[in-house]
């Protein structure tokens, strides 16, 4: 019978404890936002530099005044960037009304 690790894995040898995403770094004016470089890189490269950065804008927003923003502050935010997601969708609504 396998015995898993659970000081490794999360309970019952789910996903790993603790930050996996030791290689962050912090963008510019949005301190509270947590993604890797590629990560970042990678989004303006699907979206486009516009887009990008007004959605860093509204997820800077809702971190800091949500308080179901509240426990994702300082973790990684790359998931909150779905193409079908309401966080770039928001954005390319705002774009079009400006």
């Amino acid at each position: 019978m396998k015995k898993n690790n659970y000081k490794k894995n999360g309970k019952k040898g789910g996903r790993p404890k603790g930050n996996t995403y030791s290689s962050s770094y912090v963008i510019p004016d949005f301190e509270n936002i947590v993604l890797t470089e590629a990560q970042h890189v990678k989004l303006i490269e699907r979206f486009g530099t516009e887009i990008i950065k007004k959605a860093l804008i509204i997820l800077k927003d809702w971190l800091l005044t949500s308080p179901a923003g509240y426990k994702y502050r300082g973790k990684n935010n790359y998931a909150h960037f779905r193409a079908d997601g309401w966080l770039i969708n928001e954005a390319k609504i705002s774009i079009q009304q400006t």
